[in-house]
């Protein structure tokens, strides 16, 4: 067994059946895990409850005083948003906001993995703005 010489045909064969074994496995390990999310995914859709609406007031009850409806956050200007961001940015790095570039600002949704968003804090907090 130790002693004996391989001829390279056979050391091929040996690495390309191993590669082989290896690719496979990972193949099948990606189809599980993309059968495994679309499962879990659907399950968390049927749990959510639909949004019933409001019972509407009868025509004859009087109306109550307009009161100012809440500003939802699309309805601020993108502007003053950035402008919110990059105070936060530069309040937490210790910097003038002037010093920062905001190269782009994009809303993450709410579906992404536990462990994506736990990765993604993680990479943020490991990077050194200060120069």
């Amino acid at each position: 067994m130790f002693g004996e010489t391989v001829s390279f045909a056979e050391s091929l064969q040996v690495t390309v059946l191993g590669m082989g074994v290896v690719f496979v496995v990972l193949v099948l390990l990606m189809y599980i895990i993309k059968i495994m999310e679309k499962v879990m995914y659907r399950v968390g859709q049927k749990d959510a409850a639909p949004i019933k609406a409001a019972p509407e007031q009868p025509a004859s009850a009087p109306k109550p005083a307009a009161a100012p409806e809440p500003v939802s956050a699309d309805a601020g200007s993108d502007m003053e948003l950035v402008a919110v961001i990059a105070a936060a940015a530069a309040a937490s790095m210790g910097v003038s906001p002037s010093d920062l570039v905001i190269r782009k600002i994009v809303r993450l949704p709410e579906t992404a993995p536990v462990w994506s968003l736990s990765g993604r804090a993680e990479l943020m907090a490991s990077r050194n703005m200060k120069h």
